[in-house]
């Protein structure tokens, strides 16, 4: 499967929860509780904060209309975070393709250390 980059009305680009899910090779059945721990858990975001992912900041409820299932809009940095605390074996592929798309295109390489 391959990674969908989605760009909104105002420009910013996200992904969707559930292709980040196949993206990931994570188990269907897990889906569900998966997503709602993306989203009550805590990161620490570029701007150097620890907090929970906020609605319509980080993320968005994506309308499926008869669907079971619910799928949400994450922005890249959201998403790169998942995937780098995920298990499972692709994520640090799927965090380099995130962080490169979140770069306009080009690896970050001379980030500053903390």
């Amino acid at each position: 499967m391959e990674l969908e980059v989605l760009q909104s009305k105002h420009g910013t680009q996200v992904v969707t929860a559930s292709n980040l899910h196949s993206v990931l090779n994570l188990p269907l059945r897990q889906y569900a509780a998966q997503v709602r721990r993306w989203l009550r858990d805590i990161y620490e975001f570029g701007d150097g904060t620890m907090r929970k992912p906020q609605m319509y900041r980080d993320y968005a409820k994506r309308p499926r209309p008869g669907q079971p299932i619910e799928d949400f809009y994450l922005t890249l940095e959201l998403a790169k975070l998942i995937a780098l605390r995920s298990n499972s074996r692709d994520k640090l592929r799927c965090a380099r393709l995130l962080d490169t798309f979140l770069n306009n295109g080009q690896m970050n390489l001379f980030q500053q250390a903390a």
